[in-house]
């Protein structure tokens, strides 16, 4: 039987009885999203007092509605929708931009610095592009969201987040990657015929 083969996913009446349970005990469900749900927020608006902030009105958020979750995703993807419609609006509202980033001379060839000026780099560079394709970026790459997922996150379309992660990788491209020749592009000293 169905019912069965889900594993208790799904009660007798089609609704997702284990995720319903888990809001029911919403500290627990904070304890155990916090970290993602944080990263998440800290990727799309980059600074990390504001990333907490929007992170907070977003669990006040998910609080509040609770009662409302249809369980037609998982929790966490309904609470990830939120953390990044928060964070997304605190990123227009606030127009946090990072510094130019540092270059990897000043990490002086040590491994772990070279990681953090990298990190650094990949940070300012997500902060160069539009809070909705910033969002995009951070639900596929870092939590490995499929397209109808990020879609239903950014209610929007799955062609509309192609477009916008196929723009947000050229122009993270062209900002971490400078020398790298655009695409579609001619080398220097050679011309079509």
């Amino acid at each position: 039987m169905v019912v069965t083969l889900l594993a208790g996913r799904i009660d007798a009446r089609g609704g997702q009885a284990t995720d319903r349970a888990t809001l029911a005990d919403f500290g627990a469900f904070y304890e155990q999203t916090y970290a993602t749900a944080y990263r998440t927020a800290f990727a799309i608006v980059g600074e990390s007092a504001l990333a907490a902030d929007a992170v907070q009105d977003a669990y006040l958020s998910a609080f509040r509605e609770r009662g409302r979750f249809r369980g037609e995703s998982s929790a966490e993807t309904w609470l990830i929708r939120i953390v990044v419609n928060t964070a997304v609006s605190t990123s227009r509202r606030q127009r946090v931009r990072w510094v130019d980033s540092l270059g990897p001379e000043l990490a002086n060839h040590r491994d772990e610095a070279h990681r953090s000026v990298e990190r650094l780099s990949i940070v300012s560079a997500l902060q160069g592009l539009p809070p909705k394709e910033r969002a995009a970026v951070v639900l596929r790459f870092y939590l490995d969201y499929d397209y109808a997922t990020i879609a239903r996150c950014l209610n929007t379309s799955t062609g509309t987040v192609g477009s916008w992660l196929s723009r947000a990788i050229d122009r993270l491209r062209l900002a971490l990657e400078p020398d790298r020749p655009a695409p579609g592009s001619t080398q220097a000293g050679h011309r079509r015929g």
